[in-house]
């Protein structure tokens, strides 16, 4: 099983990295090669990205829908009359509670993002003895911080200043900050090359996230849009 699901997710998502790391120009240096190595994943996965928000508030609408009538429901009915209406309302909004909690795609693609990358950038051997800025080595952890790593606390700072700039949710907000932490536990120790993809990864994501609470619409909508009519074109 684990073979299949290698060859069906991670080597074809490798040999795209593969493919475009070796594209950019050589003279900008490894380190700034990571830098829009990480902006240019990011744009690629804007449409993937837009489509789960789409069905993110599909989901979410039809849940508050669905607490609304089981709401009413409880007040009226009980025992085994209230269990099979609350199915019937289950189904008229196509609402799965286990679906709901465990078939989230975002986070499928956040764990398969995450993992093709770690593996990517950790058998780069373009990063070993390579310096970036004041960074020595990017295939070993920074250091800079009187001997501690800096960038990954850069990295969580960023993660968790862009959960707060985008989930208004408490109960999501503090999930999410659960991950920044579990992040920053997984890549502490991590080369800083791999650690510079993700502050990178982070920053990206802050940056669309304050788009979008300005502008009020997603950035990611306004790419694709752009994108399909760019495509219309020709």
């Amino acid at each position: 099983m684990l073979e299949v699901l290698d060859s069906i997710f991670l080597q074809p998502l490798m040999h795209l990295y593969s493919l475009v790391f070796a594209a950019l120009p050589g003279g900008l240096g490894v380190g700034w090669r990571l830098v829009l190595f990480s902006v240019l994943i990011n744009l690629v996965l804007m449409p993937v990205y837009h489509q789960m928000e789409l069905h993110s508030r599909k989901t979410n609408a039809a849940k508050a829908a669905v607490a609304r009538e089981v709401a009413r429901l409880k007040q009226h009915f009980r025992g085994r009359e209230r269990y099979f209406y609350i199915r019937t309302v289950y189904r008229q909004h196509g609402y799965r509670p286990l679906a709901a909690v465990l078939g989230s795609a975002d986070l499928f693609v956040q764990i398969l993002v995450f993992a093709t990358v770690f593996r990517f950038l950790s058998e780069l051997g373009a990063l070993q003895g390579v310096p970036f800025g004041p960074i020595p080595d990017l295939s070993q952890p920074d250091r800079l911080l009187w001997g501690a790593n800096l960038l990954p606390l850069l990295m969580t700072g960023i993660n968790a200043l862009s959960v707060l700039t985008y989930v208004e949710n408490r109960a999501k907000r503090v999930q999410g900050w659960a991950l920044a932490v579990l992040f920053l536990v997984l890549l502490y120790a991590s080369p800083s090359g791999l650690v510079l993809y993700w502050t990178t990864n982070n920053l990206f994501s802050l940056i669309r996230n304050l788009l979008y609470r300005v502008s009020g619409q997603g950035v990611d909508a306004r790419f694709v849009r752009s994108f399909e009519r760019i495509a219309s074109q020709h």
